[in-house]
């Protein structure tokens, strides 16, 4: 990790500045339009959003920065931020639903925050393991799998970046 690649955020509840290693995390104009070419996310004034309207307006008037998004960087590289394992015997009898529960969250993210994103769902041996372009979206993934049918709900962080594992089991 190169030192221009950590960055130092303001923490919201913790009143003092933060250390983040995320060389994903956008660098350079804060100013201006920057439109990701993959997914067509719009970053602007420090936020990332989804908006076809101003997607449109700013590539018909060439105003905007084309640009890749940190979760389509992330997608390029296979570099998730979050990966959740759902597992166990009552999984096999309700594959189906359960996937569809992770979509929905995945999906509900998406508009909320274009960054948060389902990368991949790869069956295994019994398995599910999801991979996410973000913490969040790895929890609430776990959270909302736990809400609806109990088990066994467990987080492990890792120390050095924003990395997170959640496994499901029942």
């Amino acid at each position: 990790m190169k030192k221009k690649d950590i960055q130092y955020i303001k923490g919201d509840k913790l009143k003092h500045f933060v250390k983040v290693n995320d060389p994903y995390l956008p660098k350079g104009s804060r100013h201006g339009v920057s439109i990701c070419k993959g997914c067509h996310a719009i970053y602007k004034e420090k936020k990332w959003f989804i908006d076809e309207e101003l997607y449109k307006t700013n590539i018909k008037k060439k105003t905007a920065r084309i640009v890749t998004c940190p979760a389509c960087l992330k997608i390029e590289d296979n570099f998730p931020s979050g990966v959740v394992t759902l597992g166990g015997g009552f999984l096999k009898n309700h594959e189906d639903e359960i996937l569809n529960l992770v979509r929905n969250e995945g999906e509900r993210s998406l508009r909320d925050n274009p960054l948060e994103r389902i990368m991949s769902i790869n069956k295994n041996k019994g398995r599910i393991n999801i991979q996410t372009t973000n913490e969040k979206l790895a929890q609430k993934i776990g959270k909302a799998v736990y809400k609806a049918y109990s088990g066994e709900l467990e987080y492990k962080w890792s120390e050095d970046d924003k990395f997170v594992r959640v496994n499901w089991n029942r």
